[in-house]
């Protein structure tokens, strides 16, 4: 679920129940914004130029959406947190178990290549004079190929590049300014705090438990979100709240945060 929130101009929520602010269809949405509200979503940085202001600017030719440089906080006085990119995620390279010990440290001698200088710049931008051209200091990508900036024309797929590796970091440096901007924005702001998701390595018995636990608490937690958004329940009531947490216990929650807890500090030990 995608939380919008509408302010601007005008002081007041211009919805009059929990319930039709949560039910407001797209109609409704662009009758407020043309009232001269705005509308503030969650959403990724990179994809204001690619998606938001594409396809908003279907309803309303003026739209223009920007990154806002203050975090919503329950508790601002605290602190506002944010969340960072993890070290590490799903997508890893894995070894057949016949993978001969030639063949492996072969692939990880590329792998460190990849992440040198001149390896980073063959992974993103390709062939120089082919696919891209000097700038200055910047790698830009020539006329036929497709780029942050346009969609049209060819990938380094099409000049049989396999694309793993790290990025070169002047591809957000000239591409996405704003990303280098974001990032130096909370970073270096006081109050702001982020932290790196820990390695979680489980067991096929704690997957196994875990997932069935998960689905059961995930399906839950969004009715009673529905309800909590539409009004039918209020989480600052103690019997509402106590309702949502004794249900979410019988599911399991306790089991929940005892496998996570035994397994956060089975791979994070010091």
């Amino acid at each position: 679920m995608q939380t919008r929130i509408f302010g601007g101009r005008h002081k007041h929520n211009p919805f009059e129940s929990p319930a039709e602010f949560a039910t407001g269809t797209t109609d409704q949405v662009n009758a407020e914004i043309s009232k001269g509200n705005h509308m503030v979503a969650w959403g990724y940085p990179s994809k204001i130029d690619s998606e938001m202001n594409r396809l908003s600017r279907n309803e309303n030719p003026e739209a223009s959406w920007t990154w806002a440089k203050a975090m919503p906080s329950s508790n601002p006085e605290r602190a506002t947190y944010f969340k960072r990119n993890p070290l590490y995620n799903a997508d890893g390279i894995g070894f057949s178990e016949d993978a001969s010990d030639e063949v492996t440290e072969r692939f990880m001698d590329y792998m460190d290549w990849l992440h040198t200088e001149e390896g980073m710049v063959f992974r993103t931008y390709g062939i120089e004079g082919v696919t891209y051209t000097k700038e200055g200091g910047n790698y830009v990508f020539t006329e036929q190929m497709s780029s942050p900036l346009k969609s049209e024309g060819k990938t380094l797929t099409n000049y049989g590049f396999v694309v793993f590796g790290r990025q070169h970091p002047n591809m957000n440096e000239y591409y996405y300014p704003y990303l280098a901007e974001l990032e130096k924005t909370f970073l270096n702001r006081e109050g702001y705090y982020y932290f790196n998701s820990p390695v979680m390595t489980y067991t096929d018995e704690e997957s196994s438990e875990l997932a069935d636990i998960t689905t059961s608490l995930n399906q839950t937690a969004q009715q009673y979100y529905a309800q909590f958004i539409m009004g039918y329940l209020d989480p600052e009531n103690d019997k509402d709240w106590d309702s949502y947490i004794q249900t979410m216990k019988k599911l399991g929650l306790d089991r929940f945060c005892e496998i996570r807890t035994q397994v956060y500090e089975r791979c994070n030990k010091k």
